[in-house]
């Protein structure tokens, strides 16, 4: 491992590519939740292209182009070898979502967009500056030296996963129409946070000062951001905090590093993007249909819109109910921990 960092830019030529089960994992998360998405969002932009003003350009191609894009980059991501593409990945997806946050090109989406890369590109330096300092002391015996580039490291995937305090983006980017909220912010561009630090998670062990910190930060987004989605009444907003709280329980399942922790992340993420994503696709549907967010007014829905009650319930469902993964995965964080 040593040399292969220290080869520097000649690493990149003979095998740009590598695959593990966590690599085969997470293609089959962006590949199918980021198709079904992509097909949902045919539907959704031609009646959101039919619900804009009269005489207004059809931008669908820029926003399907973005979502293609912004998939492409998220292989480049969970595939590469080495952490120049890996960062170059990153940088592609923070770009493409800060387009598709800013689409409708209101006040509120430029400004929500304007955050999110202002939050990720400043504490996305992260990546970057550990890029000089693992090839320096990679092939020295300074190795404690490297408690420097996880660090810096870490706080780059918190960052890109909304954990607290850099979860503010996150809670703007509903202002984007729904297949952005699916797509970027319960299926792929968080996971590509959580993902990194899953990668490190073997690392957490010898370093206990990082572990701690990822630990920290993500128990304590699990805790507060659960208490904040109750408390919430429009439904995009629930959703968009009880995603910022599983992503803080899947970082701290990586922070602890065991290997029975790992594989409780891994479950987590697995279950959390499929059930936030037909969650997210069906409140978008909800409030095209009954023209709002809040949940009071989704009073009777079974009765106006039983199938997509049904879809809903299975999501919810997945959340929570003994058959579905997402219980075993949080059984398993609470044996880890223990």
């Amino acid at each position: 491992a040593n040399m292969t960092l220290s080869e520097g830019a000649g690493h990149m030529l003979p095998e740009p590519l590598y695959s593990d089960q966590l690599s085969v994992i997470m293609v089959l998360i962006v590949g199918l939740v980021g198709s079904a998405i992509c097909v949902y969002a045919l539907g959704y932009m031609h009646d959101f292209q039919h619900h804009e003003p009269a005489g207004a350009p059809d931008r669908r191609h820029f926003f399907s182009a973005l979502m293609f894009i912004f998939l492409s980059a998220m292989f480049v991501i969970v595939l590469s070898d080495n952490l120049e593409w890996l960062f170059t990945g990153w940088e592609i997806t923070t770009v493409c979502s800060f387009l598709m946050i800013g689409y409708t090109r209101t006040d509120e989406a430029i400004k929500n967009s304007f955050r999110q890369i202002n939050l990720i590109m400043l504490h996305f330096g992260g990546i970057e500056l550990s890029l000089a300092a693992f090839i320096e002391t990679a092939s020295t015996i300074q190795a404690a030296v490297l408690i420097f580039p996880i660090l810096l490291l870490s706080v780059a995937g918190l960052t890109k996963a909304a954990q607290m305090p850099f979860h503010s983006w996150l809670l703007g980017a509903m202002v984007a129409p729904t297949p952005t909220s699916a797509l970027l912010h319960s299926s792929t561009m968080v996971k590509a946070g959580v993902f990194l630090l899953v990668k490190l998670a073997p690392v957490y062990m010898v370093f206990p000062a990082a572990s701690i910190m990822v630990v920290t930060v993500g128990g304590v987004t699990f805790v507060l951001c659960s208490f904040m989605a109750i408390s919430q009444s429009n439904a995009k907003r629930v959703l968009a905090y009880s995603t910022i709280a599983n992503l803080g329980l899947i970082a701290a399942c990586a922070g602890v590093g065991i290997a029975e922790a790992a594989w409780a992340a891994v479950f987590l993420i697995i279950f959390h993007t499929v059930s936030k994503s037909i969650l997210f696709l069906c409140v978008g549907t909800v409030e095209h249909r009954i023209g709002s967010r809040n949940i009071e007014d989704m009073d009777g829905l079974f009765s106006r819109l039983p199938r997509l009650t049904r879809f809903m319930m299975l999501g919810i469902m997945c959340m929570f109910i003994a058959p579905f993964g997402m219980l075993l995965a949080k059984w398993a964080t609470l044996v880890s921990f223990v």
